[in-house]
């Protein structure tokens, strides 16, 4: 869920690629101000759908791997159920909220700013601490 959650975020904040213009990797503008302008090649596209399940597999991947590491810090060093629990909740969501800047970086380039990609992860912070706490009630740490 928190794979998707981070594809969700990412892609929210992205900027609207039209699918149907292809523009070449060194394409020049011809007309207007700046006529010899660099147009960049679009690094997304515009229709959503296309992105989601490579975002949703490359985040998965990251995501596991750091929720895996926070769980193995919660029962090496904590003790008590609840601030285990606890501890688990907000170890797990810091580290969703760090693989979204990554796989924004490698995913979606120049399609987002940076400033989207941290409002990308402060987003997946709140969602995913949510998301944990609820699964460490009914099931505990992993």
């Amino acid at each position: 869920m928190t794979a998707a959650v981070i594809a969700w975020a990412l892609r929210d904040r992205a900027r609207f690629l039209p699918t149907g213009a292809f523009v070449p990797r060194h394409a020049l503008a011809t007309n207007g101000h700046h006529q010899n302008g660099y147009l960049p090649p679009a690094p997304v596209t515009g229709e959503a759908v296309i992105n989601y399940p490579g975002l949703i597999m490359l985040a998965l991947h990251l995501t596991t791997i750091a929720i895996l590491a926070a769980a193995w810090l919660v029962r090496r060093h904590v003790r008590d159920q609840v601030k285990a629990r606890l501890s688990f909740a907000v170890l797990g969501s810091v580290l969703a909220a760090l693989v979204t800047i990554p796989v924004a970086a490698m995913t979606l380039g120049n399609a987002i700013l940076f400033t989207g990609t941290v409002a990308a992860a402060m987003t997946v912070l709140q969602y995913t601490f949510v998301l944990v706490v609820a699964g460490t009630a009914l099931f505990g740490v992993p």
